[in-house]
């Protein structure tokens, strides 16, 4: 029994790659949104390639259809106010194709290679290139997927061996490494059952350095994926450590992911984002995958991220949290929802509202919603038709109290010598 349950602890990594990654579709994926039942049948990653499988072969699926999750954060409107310009995130995770997939090429580079040593440059699994390609992923021609801050720049660190299979140290020497590169969000991808102190430091040591730490909240399998993930319960780290943003995954709607009811490891998330039947690109090529879990949510928050600090860049990490959690989506009260957290990321709320406790000293702590936050300023809405009527009418208004005045209060005042009127007072005594 013992040796059973290391088993798990060891391979916790991987049971999460099946958690997000991207499965066949032979129909329509529970849950899609309305009008995708015909949407291409994208081809899918195994949870590991570790039992000797050939890595991920591309895929020569493409579709012109924009991505629910694209339309349901409104990133076009987020995107007149920002692009993620200027902001460095890094993804920690397995690598990155970064030479064969057009919408990472310009946006998207590699960093280390914690296991295997050296600079990474390809991705066997297909899940790091995947997240990069939801951070920042630029639009190709034909096609309407896109990052949510395409002008944002990616940095993808390896921390895991060429399967997928990661450890709570690798975990730490991915956070280190992903530090030392000045990226201001860290994604870190993968869950693991413990946090040893080495785990500890490295989350401690980028949060000192200005970073906003995002993982996923849970280590969920996508169906028909391994069952390492459900035979423990408990926390996952690092969502579970102080101060980092943990994420839960939503469906079209923004209704829970109906996975979350599932027994398994599980932390309390702080927010959530779209993390079902996702769109995105994959290794090998320009073609289109699917995949879904809670660290593919995560990559859309830490998206968000790049676009906030690109347009407020004076935000410290744990103010950009704070941001993101004041203006979610469908929030109440100032206790998280065991589900959803504070709600579902909203780009342009959590760009443009006003909120007033950002100027205040000290800044509110990482994980506490201020009261004055659900008041978040949303942006004006377009002129209407009523505007544009009642603006006539009260210029039609004031042209004619104008020209009354001109035709009887001017004349009568020149008859008059421009004295006061009335009986009493000084002006009728002087007379």
């Amino acid at each position: 029994m013992r040796s059973s349950r290391s088993s798990v602890s060891r391979t916790l990594g991987p049971a999460v790659l099946a958690a997000l990654l991207l499965i066949p579709h032979a129909a329509s994926p529970a849950g899609a949104a309305p009008g995708d039942e015909d949407s291409p049948s994208l081809p899918g990653v195994s949870a590991t390639v570790a039992d000797g499988r050939p890595c991920t072969a591309r895929s020569a699926k493409k579709s012109a259809r924009v991505p629910w999750a694209q339309s349901f954060l409104g990133i076009g409107r987020a995107w007149e106010l920002s692009r993620g310009a200027g902001v460095k995130v890094a993804v920690v995770s397995t690598g990155a194709d970064t030479r064969r997939v057009p919408a990472l090429d310009g946006r998207v580079t590699g960093g280390r290679d914690v296991v295997a040593g050296g600079t990474v440059g390809d991705d066997c699994v297909g899940y790091g290139t995947f997240l990069a390609g939801l951070v920042a992923g630029k639009r190709q021609e034909g096609l309407a997927a896109a990052g949510v801050a395409p002008e944002a720049r990616v940095i993808a660190v390896r921390a895991t061996d060429k399967g997928g299979l990661t450890t709570p140290e690798a975990l730490a020497d991915g956070i280190r490494a992903a530090t030392a590169t000045g990226a201001r969000i860290i994604h870190v991808a993968l869950a693991v059952p413990s946090a040893p102190r080495k785990l500890e430091d490295a989350v401690a040591a980028a949060r000192k350095a200005g970073a906003l730490v995002v993982a996923p909240a849970s280590a969920r399998e996508w169906e028909g994926g391994p069952g390492a993930a459900r035979a423990e319960s408990g926390p996952v780290y690092p969502a579970a450590l102080p101060g980092v943003l943990a994420v839960s995954s939503v469906g079209p709607g923004g209704e829970p992911d109906p996975r979350g009811a599932e027994p398994g490891r599980r932390t309390q998330p702080r927010l959530s984002a779209p993390g079902v039947s996702v769109t995105g690109p994959g290794p090998g090529g320009g073609g289109q995958f699917t995949g879904g879990g809670d660290a593919v949510a995560g990559a859309f928050v830490a998206g968000t991220a790049a676009l906030v600090l690109a347009y407020h860049p004076e935000l410290s990490g744990e103010q950009v949290a704070h941001r993101l959690e004041a203006t979610a989506y469908g929030a109440a009260g100032d206790a998280p929802d065991p589900e959803a957290g504070f709600g579902v990321v909203d780009p342009v709320r959590a760009l443009s509202a006003v909120l007033p406790e950002e100027h205040a000293s000290p800044p509110p702590s990482s994980g506490t919603r201020n009261a004055s936050a659900a008041h978040a300023v949303p942006p004006l809405d377009p002129p209407t038709a009523r505007d544009h009527a009642l603006a006539v009418v009260g210029g039609a208004v004031a042209v004619t109290l104008l020209v009354a005045f001109l035709a009887v209060v001017l004349p009568r005042g020149r008859r008059r010598g421009w004295r006061a009127g009335g009986t009493g007072g000084p002006a009728a005594s002087a007379e």
